[in-house]
């Protein structure tokens, strides 16, 4: 993507660290990650069938295409080649020298993860019919096991496997060590194949290649640079840019510290620029990026097992997230805007930004996250919505290219009126098909006439996708077949069309699409090695009942109060959540703390009612979003803070300060949790029936929210249009965290204070 006066980026922080490998060692890795993309569209993603549907409605039998596997021999097939890829990348110890060559040991382990974990694809299918483990079994279940926990700890560090560890060393215990029942439970049944591991095959990774496509192609450089151009020329227009960019990132990459090491390497050196301190402009971006992984559509992939473990859609969840997600944003933004008036910084000069108006020219370039939203929304299945975004953001990304000639407004037309008619049902598919056909002669008669259009890779790829559009509603081919192999052949059009292109932005997108393909892979270990981790414990804590007796300890801990019990459940999230990724996280509260916490309240008729059209208690669904949210903030609170010390990092700023601003810009996700739980109509779904009296009662609750945040950012900041005296933040930080309760009186006293603030200022100021 071309863009006039590209923005300072500083030097990418490296986090983890890992080899740096031979030619053929590093080819045996992108092999590797290539596989587990194919083998998820193909056999996961169910693209075989799809493709045997469409050659057979063409008169072709293609029967090697119905070849189908077990999912969990899917899942053991994927684990093989994160193992395979982790042994050989990560070393043991993160010391220079271990950087250097792979040791012999690390060749054995990396064979033995692909033996354990592809032991259990081809044995599963007796397991299955006969339901029996053996001896051998019970040999490769535990190295299995053993070498999972070795590569979470090269790659998520020592917490979590030492969590699993005890965990296991209970479990084993508990069962009298039968070995037999221990290995059929965490190898084969649940545990490292489990819950966690099944969502992340089949919904998380999707959502991963999606990303890893966006990042490469440049619709996330575009997300930033497009915001920064738009609020870069306001005051605290660079911090604000950071929050808007790092949301809408966050809400495809669903990583908060890959969030900082991407969008804050444009956005920490602007605000640096425009006179923030290090440990500010360090602060702003690791919060705005940490609540990408709450912002709908697309959140972190706990959301993802969220749905599985509450059985409502994904579809439905992201709505729930939606008030919540606004409210950190906006609270966010308030503290941001406070702190810029403190320090007194102007906005920087027009000229320092490439034209506002070359990125609303290429606004066309957002489509693939309405096609993603929009498709979620519909009920698409979440995997099919990210694949079919993902054939649109490859189109997008062609045609935005300003140095292959074509008219950008009749190739932007093409795209949405194209991608309209993909959505369409099986009803009007002749139609469409027609309307299609008469595009493609259109396109074809301005190639020859060369007006408009010329005979190069946009027509291309356009043609392509056209082509391939008409063909499939000819042949009648379902809505969400379709809209998978658009994806998919997305892709392949790609790869094809860069292959034989002459140009440099041809062969960069070739390179770009190659590329993506094996991040995808390669990025996704750390959340697949998360997850088969924790399954582990989840395993263990259904095979033990201890998942029950531990919410009951928690409940008789705290006396049955519902507060204290809140209280102790933040600390215990926040503190797992300091060596423990977010998945892991979320997956061992909900299981130990949320059941507690639903409990606490059965009984209350707002609680125990089903959220509409579910059987999941409406107190089940709120507690486990009061999980879900301390385990994402646990990546901005210290002691550990990954995502704050990325940021701190980047801007070469103190940690402990940053980190400690980064809790203070976050206050609205710390106490945001509160509200939603003790007034749960806020997540929307839960609302029994909508009348204009419920929705004015909603509104209410969501301005009230807002006015908390407010009241809070000045006190916190101590300003309001000048410095305010301390006692005078005291008492408004009071009348802040009374008006959590959302009682019309606290917040009639906070509307006062506000007026108050107003009108009294000049006597209220230090």
């Amino acid at each position: 993507m071309e863009i006039e006066g590209k923005f300072e980026k500083v030097e990418k922080i490296v986090i983890e660290k890992t080899r740096t490998l031979p030619p053929t060692l590093e080819n045996i890795i992108k092999v590797a990650a290539i596989l587990i993309g194919i083998y998820e569209i193909l056999f996961i993603f169910n693209f075989n069938y799809t493709l045997y549907d469409l050659f057979s409605r063409m008169g072709i039998v293609i029967g090697p295409l119905k070849t189908t596997f077990q999912t969990k021999q899917g899942e053991a097939f994927v684990l093989a080649m994160i193992l395979l890829i982790t042994y050989l990348l990560y070393p043991i110890r993160k010391k220079e020298k271990y950087l250097k060559k792979v040791p012999l040991y690390d060749y054995l382990l990396a064979i033995l993860g692909v033996v354990s974990a592809l032991y259990l694809f081809f044995v599963y299918q007796r397991y299955a019919e006969f339901a029996e483990v053996y001896m051998t079994d019970v040999v490769f279940g535990l190295m299995a096991i053993i070498l999972v926990l070795e590569a979470t700890r090269r790659v998520l560090g020592w917490v979590l496997p030492l969590v699993v560890v005890v965990f296991l060393l209970y479990g084993i215990n508990n069962i009298g060590f039968n070995w037999i029942r221990f290995t059929q439970q965490l190898y084969f049944d649940e545990g490292i194949f489990g819950i966690p591991f099944f969502v992340m095959t089949i919904y998380v990774f999707a959502f991963v290649f999606f990303g890893a496509f966006l990042l490469k192609i440049g619709i996330s450089d575009y997300i930033t640079e497009f915001m920064i151009s738009l609020f870069g020329a306001r005051p605290g227009g660079p911090a604000k840019s950071a929050v808007v960019s790092s949301g809408l990132m966050g809400t495809v990459s669903g990583s908060s510290v890959a969030n900082v090491l991407t969008t804050g390497t444009f956005t920490i050196p602007l605000m640096k620029r425009a006179g923030y301190p290090p440990e500010v402009a360090g602060a702003v971006e690791p919060v705005a990026s940490t609540g990408g992984q709450l912002m709908p559509p697309i959140m972190g992939a706990a959301a993802f097992i969220m749905a599985e473990f509450l059985g409502i859609p994904y579809n439905k969840l992201i709505i729930a997230a939606v008030l919540p997600a606004l409210v950190y944003y906006s609270g966010v933004y308030l503290f941001i805007d406070l702190e810029t008036k403190r320090l007194g910084l102007k906005g920087m000069p027009r000229e320092k930004f490439a034209p506002l108006r070359y990125f609303i020219r290429k606004l066309y370039i957002l489509l693939p996250i309405a096609v993603i939203t929009v498709a979620l929304i519909w009920g698409i299945p979440p995997h099919i919505s990210a694949i079919s975004s993902l054939g649109i953001a490859i189109w997008v990304a062609w045609i935005s290219k300003d140095n292959i000639k074509g008219h950008e407004g009749l190739y932007v037309a093409t795209v949405l009126v194209s991608t309209v008619l993909m959505f369409t049902g099986r009803e009007v598919a002749i139609p469409v098909t027609i309307l299609l056909v008469l595009l493609t002669l259109g396109l074809l008669a301005l190639g020859f006439t060369k007006k408009f259009v010329e005979f190069n890779e946009k027509f291309y790829i356009t043609l392509l996708f056209i082509f391939f559009i008409a063909l499939t509603k000819y042949l009648g081919m379902r809505k969400e077949q379709i809209l998978l192999m658009s994806g998919v052949m997305g892709i392949g059009f790609s790869l094809i069309v860069g292959y034989i292109s002459k140009s440099e932005d041809g062969k960069l997108m070739y390179s770009a699409t190659y590329e993506s393909m094996i991040d995808a892979g390669k990025t996704s270990t750390s959340v697949m090695l998360a997850a088969a981790s924790a399954g582990l414990i989840q395993g263990v804590l259904t095979m033990t009942g201890l998942v029950t007796k531990l919410g009951y300890r928690l409940i008789d801990l705290t006396a049955g109060n519902l507060w204290l019990l809140l209280l102790l459940t933040m600390v215990f999230s926040l503190i797992l959540g300091m060596g423990v990724p977010t998945t892991a996280n979320y997956i061992i509260t909900s299981l130990v703390a949320a059941p507690a916490i639903y409990n606490a309240v059965l009984g209350l008729q707002s609680y125990s009612s089903p959220v509409p059209g579910f059987t999941t208690p409406i107190a089940l669904l709120a507690a486990h979003f009061f999980v879900f949210y301390f385990g994402i903030l646990a990546d901005v609170t210290p002691p550990v803070a990954l995502a704050s010390y990325a940021g701190s990092a980047l801007a070469g700023g103190d940690f402990w300060k940053t980190a400690m601003n980064a809790v203070k810009y976050a206050l609205a996700g710390y106490i945001g949790p509160y509200i939603y739980f003790t007034h749960p109509e806020m997540f929307l779904i839960t609302v029994q029936e909508w009348t204009l009296l419920t929705a004015l009662h909603v509104l209410y609750n969501f301005g009230a929210t807002l006015l908390v945040m407010y009241l809070l950012a000045i006190s916190l900041t101590g300003w309001f249009q000048k410095n305010l005296r301390k006692e005078v933040r005291v008492i408004i930080g009071i009348i802040g965290l009374a008006s959590a309760t959302l009682h019309i009186i606290p917040i009639g006293l906070g509307v006062a204070g506000v007026v108050g603030l107003k009108l009294f200022g000049e006597k209220l100021r230090g």
